[in-house]
């Protein structure tokens, strides 16, 4: 190789320049020369040879460049800088030896600097010195190394790295391209190294990810905590909400009280609604009332103390006071038969046999000017203090027709039964159809077709003989005979003796419960069970979970109305007792009173009105 070979000639050159010059180390020649230089300021001329022909200022530039402390190459004070001097010498020897011996008058140039070290050897000129090219230096040993010569165990890579850790930086170890044989050698070794960028790009986006999720479960146990803090403070507002609103009805009682103080005919009533609800027995008849001319067909009530509305086979509809005991008025606007009613505070429905359904406003009514003579107070009775008075109603008792809202009529025939809450309305018709209204845009927005549903059942949902029969023969016997809904879920049931499950936003049946032989006339469900009683004198608890029958209660007469809630189910069977079913010790009981068959039953918040043939309306504390 030419860079071998230049260094074998460079070596060979030293080792003759060294081997040719005679006299002492150059250590010596450079300690000889910096004490000359120092003397050289004050008496030069003493130790110069008498041959000297060079200006002093070349013998002042050259001691400055070799022997000043503040010199810009420094090299000339070292090792190499006295090669440098035997080289030149050697040249300058040669170039003496190989001149013309006939010319002795041939001297140096006078611009050169011309030394003389003893007698005989010269120093070589400035300008030779310029031109001669400066050998490089032996390198010295590095400090690693030197620190590895002094402590080799600590420097004993081998001992001190593990063969797992070895293997991942001969795996990351850069592979030089020089080293590659061939071409596909070369192309493995670039895709190694391109999978190694990859590899550490996947790993820096790993790492990112990583510290993403971190924040994430930082972020998410902050939201939990958060939402219990917040689900404490919910049940905390909860519970002072249902503080807030018992004490907004005691309030709203006590107004009451004092209302009816400053009236006169309140004066007179106190004693009578001097007892407490704790002073009632359960079972106790604790007032009647009494006005209708004809046996009671349907009744709804908002609270003991609040008002209660009946309807009659006298075609009449009365509004009475439940506190007070007088009747406010009756509302004329049917012109036939009201079979069916709801109450909501001040909203009431009606459905009637002319085929319309009316919404009226009492609360007019309620604030209009109430009777005061006896007379009028004579329309109510408590079982306490007078259970043998005969109660007659004022005749006078005003017709406030202007009550009436609006009116639906687009059923063509009886409304036998309706259930709304506060937006919607499903009415049942004899016209073998049920409608969902809209209150607030009275218009209709779905009519069921109860008969085609019939005609679409399974041939095992067919009546029995003995119900066609009481069907066929029995005029008072409604086609829709009970309905209730829930958000999208209606259940009805009808003189078929089935109760269809209906969807509400398609209008159509999805599931269908048999097992009643007779018309159903009353329906009532919560959460868990749905309750139906029937003109086959049974009533059926149906378990909503899986549509099998829970429990089967047997009576001696036909089901004309029932309620319950989660302890008893109340119903009247045309006879003239309440029976009063325990679910928990599965125990009857009876509730007498009435002097002829109870035709309707309503219970809330622990009261019970019931409807009878005998043409009153009775309260009961349960």
């Amino acid at each position: 190789m030419p860079a071998d070979d230049t260094k074998q000639s460079s070596s060979r050159k030293r080792a003759s320049t060294t081997s040719t010059f005679p006299g002492p180390s150059p250590n010596a020649i450079m300690t000889s020369a910096r004490d000359t230089a120092l003397g050289f300021a004050s008496s030069a001329r003493e130790w110069l040879q008498p041959d000297w022909t060079a200006p002093i200022a070349h013998l002042e530039s050259l001691s400055t460049v070799m022997f000043s402390p503040m010199a810009a190459h420094p090299v000339y004070r070292s090792d190499s800088m006295v090669k440098a001097i035997q080289l030149a010498q050697q040249q300058q020897r040669h170039r003496s030896n190989g001149a013309d011996a006939s010319s002795p008058k041939s001297s140096p140039n006078a611009r050169d600097l011309v030394l003389h070290w003893g007698e005989t050897q010269p120093w070589p000129s400035s300008a030779t010195l310029l031109e001669v090219e400066i050998p490089e230096a032996a390198p010295g040993l590095s400090l690693f190394q030197g620190f590895a010569t002094t402590y080799p165990s600590l420097t004993n890579t081998k001992a001190n790295t593990s063969p797992k850790r070895s293997r991942n930086r001969r795996k990351k170890q850069n592979v030089p391209l020089s080293a590659a044989k061939d071409g596909a050698l070369k192309g493995v070794i670039e895709e190694r190294e391109r999978r190694l960028r990859e590899s550490d790009k996947i790993n820096m986006q790993m790492t990112s990810i990583g510290n993403e999720i971190r924040q994430i479960d930082m972020q998410i146990d902050d939201l939990i905590n958060k939402r219990k803090a917040l689900e404490e403070r919910l049940a905390k507002l909860e519970v002072k909400d249902q503080q807030v609103q018992l004490a907004i009805e005691e309030l709203t009682e006590k107004i009451m009280v004092d209302n009816d103080d400053t009236s006169s005919s309140g004066k007179r009533l106190d004693s009578v609604d001097d007892e407490s609800d704790d002073d009632l027995e359960f079972g106790e008849n604790f007032k009647t009332f009494s006005g209708h001319d004809a046996s009671i067909l349907a009744m709804d009530f908002t609270h003991r103390k609040g008002t209660l509305v009946s309807s009659s086979l006298d075609h009449t509809v009365r509004v009475w006071d439940m506190r007070r005991g007088h009747c406010y008025g009756q509302l004329d606007g049917h012109s036939n038969l009201v079979r069916c009613l709801q109450l909501d505070d001040m909203r009431l429905l009606t459905g009637s046999d002319d085929g319309t359904i009316k919404q009226w406003d009492i609360s007019a009514m309620l604030q209009a000017p109430t009777p005061a003579s006896p007379e009028s107070l004579s329309g109510f009775s408590s079982a306490q203090a007078s259970p043998s008075l005969s109660p007659v109603v004022n005749d006078d008792a005003a017709a406030i027709a202007d009550c009436c809202q609006f009116t639906l009529d687009e059923h063509k025939a009886e409304i036998t039964a309706l259930y709304a809450d506060a937006t919607h309305l499903v009415s049942g018709s004899n016209d073998k159809t049920m409608k969902l209204w809209d209150l607030e845009a009275q218009s209709c927005l779905l009519t069921m077709d109860v008969m085609w549903a019939s005609q679409h059942s399974s041939a095992s949902s067919q009546l029995s003989l003995d119900g066609l029969k009481i069907n066929l023969f029995d005029h008072a016997v409604n086609y829709v005979g009970a309905l209730q809904f829930w958000n999208f879920a209606l259940a009805s049931g009808t003189v078929d003796g089935k109760v269809r499950m209906w969807d509400l936003r398609t209008g159509q049946v999805h599931r269908t419960l048999p097992g009643h032989k007779g018309a159903i006339t009353a329906l009532q469900f919560d959460e868990v069970h749905l309750v139906t009683g029937s003109t086959d004198k049974t009533i059926r608890v149906w378990d909503l979970r899986t549509g099998s029958v829970f429990d089967t209660l047997h009576f001696s007469n036909p089901i004309s109305s029932l309620s319950f809630d989660s302890s008893k189910i109340l119903c009247s069977d045309n006879a003239n007792e309440i029976d009063i079913y325990n679910r928990t010790s599965f125990h009857h009981s009876k509730l007498s009173g009435h002097t002829a068959p109870v035709q309707a039953l309503k219970y809330k918040k622990g009261i019970l009105a019931s409807g009878a043939q005998d043409n009153v309306v009775k309260l009961w504390a349960l």
